[in-house]
């Protein structure tokens, strides 16, 4: 799975505890470091320790009991300073050191840098009592996390709605009929309407989506609330994300012209021009939500057309003009000024409880907020619904990557034949920071693919950039571009 190990750090009146984890973790195919089998007589155990921890080591994991507490001395200190210098290098919200206790002990309040501290700011897991085997599980996916391939703990309501059309198919039966049959235009035509109806009516309720309110600081309660709007966007939308997906991956030609009105109709309800900034950045959201479903089922499919009627098509109107709708919106506009918002929902998703203190240390940046924190949460949210697409995390997170780089560069062309004053500064993707340390990232294989392929590479085929080659190297190229920028910009 991979070439780095679990540093595994304790002291050893633990070791059977330790044993037992280590157990685990490599039965779920993670190498271990540990003193016991990683040294050797005659090692300079100093060396070997430091090099265990700042060269090859995907995560640090601390374990504590309470017999650490008699002892007045102990390599784990040393161990834990180490881990402390090598945190401080890392990105703030980095999830490269993680405490376990073996029984109710007291965590030592190591200084980790920046307000951070080992005790208050690293979440910890207990491996001990009757949720221990819950926490181990907790753990695996953790580990898995920090790997960037395997999603969190996946949204209640997109299960319930991917279970629901597993049981009931009727409803996607029917629309599997209208996708086969070019005589059913019509018919399509009209069930898209009505698809898009209800939930058109539910945006527009501004009581539940009020987009103007009070300016001021962002509190406990707002931050709450801003999470539970976000959630609440997604219980709406939710029944026309299997119906998109398959025409994402199916649509044809006649199938394009209704997709358009339909993402236009989001489009346009979601662009508010009046309002409080925090209200109208995250009332894009839906829009923006049905914009990655149609981009992973089309890049699922090769189906790039469905991509072009469905984004790059999409235009809404403006105060003085009309605009693409993709310059308007983006990951990174969501959260707007306030990105520790964002990591609201990505804690979440990790099962971490949204309470005050989490609040107060995202907000006042004792614990970091993410780079991509929307990208990051749709990633994890829309992995059950692509669970039969992709036959392992790696794909889908192959998938998300290429769909978030032509979304970027769709944005970029966009911007160039418009000439619009609009910057697409806002759509960047969690491809930005996964692969800031690879020989070649994705986006730069993207663009010697789109080289290479010239006219008959597959997304100009589908219509995407106009079917021009060099539409589609420029647009490339500034993402390309970005993405080293904004790796440089974070260190």
């Amino acid at each position: 799975m991979t070439t780095k190990h679990v540093f595994l750090s304790y002291i050893r009146e633990d070791s059977a505890q330790v044993d037992k984890l280590q157990r685990v973790l490599e039965a779920a195919d993670f190498s271990v470091w540990r003193d016991t089998a990683n040294l050797w007589p005659g090692d300079d155990w100093q060396q070997k320790i430091r090099q265990a921890i700042q060269g090859g080591t995907l995560v640090f994991l601390a374990c504590f009991s309470s017999a650490l507490k008699a002892r007045d001395t102990s390599y784990q200190f040393a161990e834990l300073m180490l881990a402390a210098d090598e945190y401080r290098l890392r990105p703030l919200d980095t999830s490269w050191l993680m405490t376990i206790r073996f029984d109710e002990c007291e965590i030592p309040s190591v200084d980790l840098g920046g307000g951070r501290f080992l005790d208050r700011t690293i979440h910890r897991l207990d491996l001990f009592g009757e949720h221990e085997s819950a926490q181990q599980a907790r753990l695996i996916t953790a580990l898995h996390r920090v790997m960037q391939t395997s999603p969190g703990s996946p949204s209640g309501n997109v299960l319930a709605a991917v279970a629901a059309s597993k049981r009931a198919d009727t409803s996607l039966d029917h629309l599997r009929d209208l996708i086969r049959n070019p005589n059913l235009v019509m018919n399509y035509d009209a069930y898209l309407s009505s698809l898009r109806r209800p939930a058109l009516r539910d945006l527009a309720d501004r009581e539940r989506f009020p987009i103007s309110g009070p300016s001021g600081q962002i509190d406990a309660e707002i931050a709450k609330a801003w999470l539970a709007r976000i959630l609440d966007y997604e219980d709406i939308v939710v029944d026309l994300l299997e119906p998109l997906k398959l025409i994402g991956e199916y649509g044809q030609t006649q199938h394009h012209d209704e997709l358009t009105r339909t993402m236009r109709a989001f489009a346009q309800e979601c662009t508010q021009s009046a309002g409080l900034d925090l209200f109208r950045s995250a009332h894009q959201y839906p829009a923006l939500l049905l914009s990655y479903v149609l981009g992973l089922a089309a890049v699922s499919k090769s189906n790039y057309g469905m991509l072009r009627a469905g984004v790059a098509d999409v235009v809404v109107r403006t105060l003085n003009s009309q605009a693409p709708f993709i310059l308007m919106s983006g990951a990174g506009r969501i959260p707007g000024n306030w990105n520790w918002l964002g990591s609201l929902l990505c804690k979440r998703d990790e099962n971490i409880p949204v309470d005050d203190g989490l609040i107060g240390s995202l907000a006042s940046g004792r614990i970091g907020a993410r780079y991509t924190p929307i990208s990051d949460h749709l990633y994890t949210l829309l992995a059950p619904l692509f669970a039969d697409q992709f036959v392992s995390d790696e794909d889908y997170a192959d998938a998300y990557d290429r769909v978030e780089i032509l979304l970027d560069a769709i944005a970029a062309d966009a911007k160039q034949q418009s000439g619009s004053y609009v910057s697409a500064r806002g759509g960047y993707g969690r491809y930005t920071w996964r692969h800031e340390h690879a020989e070649i990232p994705p986006e730069r294989r993207m663009l010697d693919e789109a080289q290479a392929a010239g006219a008959g590479w597959t997304p100009l085929l589908g219509g995407l950039f106009g079917g021009d080659t060099n539409r589609a190297v420029a647009a490339l190229t500034v993402v390309v571009e970005n993405a080293r920028s904004l790796s440089f910009g974070r260190h």
